[in-house]
């Protein structure tokens, strides 16, 4: 009977509908169960079916000549939708388990080798002669390392294998626990079924579906296809094409270039405008000609080989000047929104000057040097000089000139530091090249991903100046950056363009490259600021407007966008948990970013909007962030003390030496000397 119930879930499973076939990002879309009805006819299924455990026996196997095991678990059944799948494996756990003959329960040293169409993972593991019973004994792996080969896509009908190895040396019984006792998971992030998104499909040039311009149309550009359209268009001041594309994986992007609008004489329209505008959900890309004849027209776009990615377009005719896509519409506001990453009560906010003392240290060494003269002098009383004199101006020392100096070395830029210009600079350099069209899609996220552009192992070294200090409801302070209210984002990635050379032929538009690098600099630098703004917490109050960072980064989960992730890289000392719960908190729940190309000079513009205030609860503090202190605490104090001590001694000193000299001048008096 228990077979029976087994046969009919495998054919149960091969007649389930293709959406379950494979990996998908649905909720348990990532999850592949080891399932077998013996052991040469095992698979990775989506769902726990087969036998409970299946063995086998081996009669023949010794130290030298030992018996090898090889069970194939190809997924089934095949993929059918396009995913992307992560570069680490979540969990991987094998119960298997050895009965041998002489010693008893074992597990042999096995090695499981992942086969993701033609990348492969070997993964060893050692075994146990004295194994615990069931899954707490089981080989088990999380967060380990798949190789892909730099391609994180798993399209259509390639294959996902895995293949079980492990030799035995003595006759014996090997079990395999399956249902739930082996199994791998997944954090499959994105996926599309194709044929499903692939709708509404025109058919070619010579044949473009007949529509009208102004309603919505869906649809997917699928390898090099040609999409074509056909419509009537009446009188009119501006005509707008507006496509919507989705954001997909970069490795198949389209490559959303211009498309062919052919006038009822069968000639190209001229060149249009161009306005683009990017979130985290979509690109945005309106195309604008302006008093084309009436007619029918014929509007294409065409995709490329490698490449897909779904979209909406709708049309629409107006006078001209009316509409929020209008070039006039555009104010060029590149400007970073200081305080969005802010937590603190700006109205309760302390002042931060530097902590160097400036006046202090003169004053001090002017002091220091008036000491001298008198501590050259014979001393009438040696506790006087030694017991106050020397410790007073041992403590002026160092209150009032070694405190200073330090603080003035500590609050100048070390040589392996930058600031927050060159950080900025440096960024936009590690863009420029993360967003050249050549650039591996994996390659392209990693360094987009890293936070403030620090990769994994890197070590972030950055001296800032903040002028207040903002404090939170649970004691912490978060310090503010002056310099981060006149940040103009728009103008640093427009003169990082220019030093590059990045235009067209005659100088008008930008090219595909250096678009790309507007729209992804622009949102990369604005995310990369408010992260920054929200990292300076610190536990106390600092005595000092100078900070520096000494932030080691390691990987983390990123966050928005599968393409272009944000926050990927986290400083070693917040746990993941912390991490992902800030994340969170300070991600913007509204960030677009729109270009602007044919506005007389290139336009930027930013909307980016919160859910509501920070809750401070959730924002980290790192041991990274190190305001600059003086050597002492309270070193005018110090500074004070000394003098005070220096002077009671000067004042002892100088009343016996009036006393001293009265008492010679009485004896000179009286003629006692005789």
């Amino acid at each position: 009977m228990a077979k029976m119930i087994a046969v009919l879930s495998v054919l149960l499973l091969s007649f389930a509908p293709l959406v379950n076939a494979g990996l998908d990002s649905s909720t348990d879309g990532g999850e592949l169960w080891f399932s077998c009805e013996s052991a040469d006819d095992c698979s990775l299924t989506r769902f726990q079916v087969g036998a409970d455990v299946v063995s086998g026996s081996i009669t023949q196997a010794s130290p030298l000549s030992p018996s090898r095991v090889l069970v194939e678990l190809p997924m089934f059944p095949e993929q059918t939708d396009l995913a992307l799948i992560p570069d680490r494996i979540k969990e991987l756990q094998i119960d298997l388990r050895y009965q041998d003959d002489f010693a008893g329960l074992t597990r042999p040293d096995a090695k499981v080798t992942i086969i993701v169409d033609q990348a492969i993972t070997e993964i060893e593991f050692e075994g146990d002669q004295n194994p615990v019973d069931g899954i707490d004994g089981a080989y088990r792996v999380e967060d380990e390392p798949l190789n892909l080969e730099g391609d994180r896509l798993l399209w259509p009908d390639e294959k996902l294998k895995i293949l079980l190895e492990f030799d035995v040396e003595r006759p014996g019984t090997w079990e395999l626990y399956l249902r739930g006792a082996s199994f791998m998971k997944l954090d499959i992030i994105w996926s599309e079924n194709l044929s499903l998104r692939d709708v509404d499909e025109p058919s070619s040039d010579s044949a473009p579906v007949q529509t009208e311009f102004d309603v919505n149309h869906k649809g997917a550009l699928l390898e090099d296809d040609r999409d074509c359209w056909s419509f009537e268009i009446v009188e009119h001041e501006v005509m707008r094409a507006t496509f919507f594309w989705e954001v997909v994986p970069a490795e198949i992007e389209q490559s959303h270039g211009q498309p062919d609008l052919i006038l009822p004489d069968r000639r190209l329209a001229p060149t249009p405008e161009l306005i683009t505008t990017s979130s985290d959900e979509e690109l945005r890309l309106t195309w604008q000609w302006r008093a084309l004849p009436t007619g029918t027209h014929t509007l294409c776009i065409g995709g490329k080989l490698n490449a897909f990615q779904p979209y909406q377009w709708a049309g629409i005719l107006a006078v001209e000047g009316i509409g929020p896509t209008d070039p006039t519409q555009f104010d060029g506001d590149a400007t970073y929104p200081s305080g969005f990453g802010m937590a603190g009560d700006e109205s309760q906010k302390v002042e931060l000057n530097a902590a160097a003392g400036g006046m202090v240290l003169v004053l001090s060494i002017a002091i220091m040097m008036g000491l001298a003269i008198e501590v050259r002098q014979d001393s009438t009383s040696n506790p006087i000089r030694y017991g106050l004199l020397v410790p007073g101006v041992l403590i002026l020392l160092v209150g009032g000139v070694v405190s200073p100096v330090w603080a003035m070395a500590g609050e100048t830029q070390a040589s392996d530091e930058l600031n927050l210009d060159q950080l900025i600079d440096q960024r936009l350099d590690q863009l420029w090249h993360a967003s050249h069209p050549g650039t591996p899609a994996s390659s392209r996220a990693q360094h987009v991903g890293s936070s403030l552009g620090m990769l994994d192992g890197d070590t972030l070294r950055l001296r800032l100046e903040v002028d207040a200090a903002y404090p939170l409801d649970d004691g912490r302070f978060q310090l503010h950056i002056p310099a981060l209210d006149s940040v103009d984002i728009g103008k640093l990635v427009f003169s990082k363009i220019a030093d590059k050379g990045g235009t067209n032929a005659g100088g008008e538009l930008l090219d595909d490259h250096s678009s790309t690098f507007a729209l992804l600099a622009t949102r990369t630098i604005l995310i990369d600021l408010i992260l920054l703004e929200g990292l300076m917490v610190v536990e106390e109050l600092p005595t000092s407007n100078v900070v520096h960072l000494r932030m080691e980064m390691v990987s983390s989960t990123g966050i928005s966008v599968v393409q272009d992730p944000a926050w990927a890289t986290k400083p070693a000392d917040i746990s993941e948990g912390r991490w992902r719960g800030f994340q969170d908190e300070l991600y913007p729940s509204t960030l677009v970013i729109s270009l602007c190309t044919n506005c007389g000079v290139d336009k930027i513009d930013i909307l980016v909007k919160s859910d509501g205030e920070l809750n401070s609860a959730r924002m980290v503090s790192s041991s990274a962030i190190q305001p600059v202190d003086s050597l002492v605490e309270n070193q005018h104090i110090w500074v004070m003390v000394g003098i005070g001590i220096s002077l009671f001694a000067i004042w002892l000193e100088n009343k016996r030496r009036l006393k001293a000299k009265k008492l010679v001048m009485e004896i000179a008096a009286n003629n006692l000397w005789s």
